[in-house]
């Protein structure tokens, strides 16, 4: 029966040529010919513009720049490539003598971004003296140490019902807790060091007394995160990303083995949500988490310690949050694990009308979405629920 092959990857690529019996040559040569793999570049020199749109234009491709190009009305324009991943390849060898108009650095990016395709996006986080593989989509239990949070407030407010639920959580399959003292839901208010300190570090101490499942400390607080890996925490969860509190540098330097979850947010917590704009929402996250991960290198946190968390519901409008799901797997460019927060949020009421605790179907859509993306950790409440959804999801794809 003659039909349409859906080839998502380069390895689902390799597989159906294999499958027709092509040569083991043949299908090293014709696999990156499968996959379209458009390409966006970023503020790029007129001269340049005109240059990678000849080229891409000479083997068979095209490149999209703005209007005022071609007739040097424009000193600099976004050019998106348009061709498969062999095209691609064939572009980066016909620029390996061009060194004009910042053409040498977007040769050794558009390799970069080859390399990230080629490989695989499972990797191992150290943690501690811990590792934690992430081959498979990762689940961070969500333990809310509070008694105002948006959907749990005061349900484990006390130690014991906290300790019984992160046992819960693990038997069902979270390999992360993340446990929070302070609420972050839209307008709400800062709590004391002090308090929130009371709140996590006998969870924490408690939690590493009867497991070694890793924790991970939600807290934008350096002195909170501190005590916290000194409780036994394994990951600072900082939804500022390491913007409120100066001294978290500091903490992050002091512990070598410890990563880093950053949080994109315009605003605060309080005021987050009372006018968030953007024009091209996945770019500026992008240029934010840019610029986070370098702040990082020149403080000495390398790359291999950095997960990022493109901050559904914190600082978005509806459009953004729905945005930034279609577009998860464009955060592969920074090379770092991903992290997506979205269980039980209030964007989900907006597409259909819930509670928080009705919104467990809308929450495993975006798991769906969020493991076609090669998403690495999914921050949850609902551990047993997503445990055995992505269960399916990885049995479809390991199907052969």
């Amino acid at each position: 029966m003659n039909r349409k092959l859906v080839i998502n990857n380069l390895s689902e690529a390799k597989t159906e040529l294999s499958k027709i019996k092509v040569s083991a040559g043949g299908v090293e040569l014709m696999f990156p010919k499968a996959v379209s793999f458009p390409i966006k570049l970023t503020n790029v020199k007129l001269g340049a513009a005109n240059i990678l749109k000849q080229e891409m234009l000479s083997l068979g491709g095209d490149a999209a720049v703005a209007r005022g190009i071609v007739n040097g009305k424009e000193e600099f324009s976004d050019v998106i490539l348009l061709g498969t991943r062999d095209k691609i390849r064939k572009l980066i060898i016909k620029l390996r003598a061009q060194e004009i108009f910042g053409l040498k650095q977007i040769r050794e990016d558009l390799i970069n971004l080859l390399n990230l395709e080629i490989r695989s996006h499972s990797s191992v986080l150290i943690c501690h003296n811990k590792e934690l593989i992430l081959e498979n989509v990762v689940l961070m239990g969500i333990l809310n140490i509070t008694p105002d949070s948006f959907s749990d407030g005061n349900k484990f407010y006390d130690l014991d019902r906290a300790v019984l639920q992160a046992e819960k959580m693990v038997k069902a399959g979270a390999k992360i807790i993340d446990i929070g003292g302070e609420s972050t839901r839209p307008g709400s208010e800062i709590v004391s060091e002090p308090e929130e300190l009371k709140r996590v570090i006998p969870v924490i101490k408690a939690i590493r007394k009867q497991s070694d499942v890793i924790i991970s400390i939600d807290t934008n607080k350096a002195e909170v995160a501190k005590q916290a890996i000194a409780a036994g925490a394994d990951i600072i969860n900082d939804i500022s990303a390491l913007r409120f509190d100066k001294e978290m540098i500091s903490v992050l330097r002091d512990n070598p083995l410890i990563p880093i979850i950053i949080m994109h947010m315009q605003g605060k917590p309080k005021d987050m949500q009372v006018a968030p704009e953007y024009v091209d929402t996945v770019d500026e996250i992008m240029e934010f988490f840019r610029e986070r991960i370098e702040f990082c290198s020149e403080n000495g946190i390398n790359r291999d310690r950095i997960i990022i968390d493109p901050g559904i519901g914190f600082g978005k409008r509806q459009q953004d949050n729905l945005i930034i799901l279609k577009k998860l797997e464009e955060f592969h460019a920074l090379n770092c694990p991903i992290l997506l927060g979205t269980s039980r949020k209030s964007f989900i009421n907006k597409i259909y009308e819930s509670n928080p605790d009705q919104r467990v179907e809308g929450t495993l859509a975006t798991a769906a979405l969020a493991h076609r993306a090669g998403v690495q950790i999914i921050r949850v409440h609902d551990v047993d629920e997503h445990d055995k959804f992505l269960k399916i999801l990885d049995a479809v794809e390991q199907a052969k």
